[in-house]
């Protein structure tokens, strides 16, 4: 499958992510996210289920994250950032952040499901290194009641530090599974 440039507007939203600061650590050891300018509704993604080969239920529903939601969370910064795949137009908003881990603390990975923000574990990555990432990744969201692999291929090198990539977002629970064609960028 060829790789489609990513937009403009695309990889302006990825450098926006790679380039703007996480959260600040306090001295009782918890995280104070940078303050959210505006907050914006966010609106469920809604997948074409020609494209889609596994069958969708009703159970799992990927909403997009904006960019105060992400940094309101705690993510942001260097890592991969992936939202639904279009033919040009620009991103609705993110629905997966694989952040890196900053010392002394583990990687960020974060999605929005039925309206819930769900952090995951990465559990097992193989396939070519990039910016903290591999262009297979497994993960496990901290209830272990959903899993989540993440497929990617490497696509041309950005403005800004960055890479784009285009795979899928497959999600499993209860036995149901919903796959997302994704397209983003990772970087620093």
């Amino acid at each position: 499958m060829g790789m489609r440039l990513l937009p403009l507007a695309g990889l302006l939203v990825a450098g926006l992510i790679a380039c703007t600061p996480t959260a600040e650590q306090v001295d009782d050891g918890t995280a104070n996210p940078p303050a959210s300018e505006s907050a914006s509704p966010t609106e469920p993604i809604e997948t074409d289920n020609s494209a889609t080969p596994a069958p969708q239920t009703g159970t799992l529903e990927v909403n997009s994250i904006t960019l105060d939601e992400l940094f309101a969370e705690g993510g942001g910064g260097c890592g991969m950032s992936l939202w639904q795949q279009s033919d040009g137009s620009l991103p609705q908003g993110i629905l997966f952040f694989n952040g890196l881990a900053q010392p002394p603390d583990d990687g960020f990975t974060l999605m929005k499901i039925n309206g819930e923000f769900v952090r995951f574990r990465r559990t097992a990555a193989a396939g070519e290194e990039f910016y903290g990432q591999q262009t297979s990744q497994t993960f496990v969201s901290q209830d272990d009641s959903i899993r989540l692999q993440v497929d990617t291929t490497l696509g041309q090198p950005g403005e800004i530090e960055s890479i784009a990539v285009e795979g899928t977002l497959q999600l499993q629970q209860n036995g149901d599974t919903l796959t997302i064609p994704v397209q983003g960028d990772a970087g620093c």
